[in-house]
């Protein structure tokens, strides 16, 4: 409910809860074990991989171009053109390659002024 999905964005196995926004080009992928190349006797194209499903928490905004591979929580702010390696923890605003946190929203020195 209340989701916004942006233009060119795709989508894995993936949970997303309600009021999301995803802006341009957000890719949420199935985990960083979709693909497995360990094996060398074995082309890359034939070895298995897992899959897994990636929970992006309600009321969570995620910037253009961001790619997310694991889990983001509620109420999270995730900076365009961030790679979400690592979870993400609840009220984060996290940035970066691999993202980081940055400050969390509930923190009151960091509130903008009206």
């Amino acid at each position: 409910k209340g989701v916004y999905i942006g233009p060119f964005c795709n989508l894995g196995l993936c949970t997303i809860e309600d009021d999301v926004l995803l802006g341009t080009g957000v890719h949420i992928i199935s985990g960083f074990t979709q693909h497995n190349y360990s094996d060398l006797s074995i082309a890359i194209r034939d070895q298995k991989g897992s899959l897994r499903n990636v929970c992006v928490g309600r009321d969570t905004w995620i910037g253009n171009g961001a790619i997310v591979g694991n889990d983001v929580g509620t109420k999270c702010v995730i900076g365009a053109a961030s790679l979400v390696v690592h979870e993400i923890p609840p009220y984060s605003v996290a940035a970066g390659n691999p993202a980081r946190i940055i400050r969390d929203r509930r923190d009151i020195s960091c509130q903008h002024e009206e």
